[in-house]
């Protein structure tokens, strides 16, 4: 159990209590609120706290996980964030820092499995795909776990739990199909891949896209048109690529 509390406010000792305290210098009432009556920081005063002592990797899936349950929004972090820059607070730095990574529209990995993706790939120095993305034409394909926007590649994590019935594997395969028959270059890799032989999946990544350059140097007419889709509130994106037949 971890404790906040005022500096000015005294605390009895409770027998037995196990407990770290913090005391911070600044801890106004509205990063305060209650739950089933415990009186608890907020969700954004409690990972910018865990700035403080936690390993920026923990620290960074503490703060995606708040923002994909939807328990916090960047705003309100940022807020928080910019109220305790200027006090010298330990993790600033590095809350400062992963709010610079994460723009307008920033949306972050739905699972465990996709955050260890994005970090395979920032390990090995390649682009941060667009994550969770809506794609079709005349109609929806499907939500694509990663997007490589510039090569119009898309990955896909799967997990045991979710892809391993025969009819998971029909339906991924049926998927696959029309986006490349609208001009996308599928890859996936399953949850062993990803957190096993990370190595495995930098390679095939890398040959995706090196694969795609040698497409664009071929055939002017590889770059791909991005549109949005109105009336929805993910982004839609429409292929109009055509690309050469292998």
């Amino acid at each position: 159990m971890e404790m906040s509390r005022h500096r000015s406010r005294a605390m009895r000792r409770q027998g037995g209590l196990q407990a770290v305290l913090h005391r911070p210098r600044l801890l106004p009432p509205h990063h305060c609120t209650g739950a089933e009556g415990i009186p608890v920081t907020t969700v954004a005063r409690t990972v910018f706290d865990l700035a403080g002592c936690l390993q920026p990797g923990r620290t960074e899936r503490a703060l995606d996980n708040a923002l994909t349950r939807r328990l916090v929004t960047l705003e309100t972090i940022r807020g928080v964030t910019i109220e305790l820059l200027e006090h010298g607070r330990t993790g600033s730095g590095l809350m400062r820092q992963l709010l610079m990574a994460r723009g307008a529209g920033y949306i972050p990995p739905e699972s465990g499995l996709e955050a260890r993706f994005l970090a395979v790939l920032a390990q090995a120095g390649i682009e941060t795909p667009s994550c969770q993305v809506d794609l079709g034409a005349e109609s929806w394909i499907g939500r694509v776990d990663h997007l490589f926007r510039r090569w119009h590649i898309v990955a896909e994590v799967d997990s045991e739990l979710h892809h391993s019935s025969k009819l998971d594997r029909e339906s991924d395969a049926r998927r696959d199909a029309a986006l490349r028959a609208a001009g996308f270059e599928v890859l996936r890799f399953t949850d062993e891949q990803v957190w096993e032989h990370p190595e495995k999946v930098v390679t095939e990544v890398r040959s995706a896209i090196a694969d795609a350059e040698r497409r664009k140097t071929a055939d002017s007419s590889f770059e791909p048109m991005l549109l949005p889709r109105s009336g929805s509130g993910n982004v839609v994106l429409t292929a109009t690529l055509s690309l050469p037949e292998r």
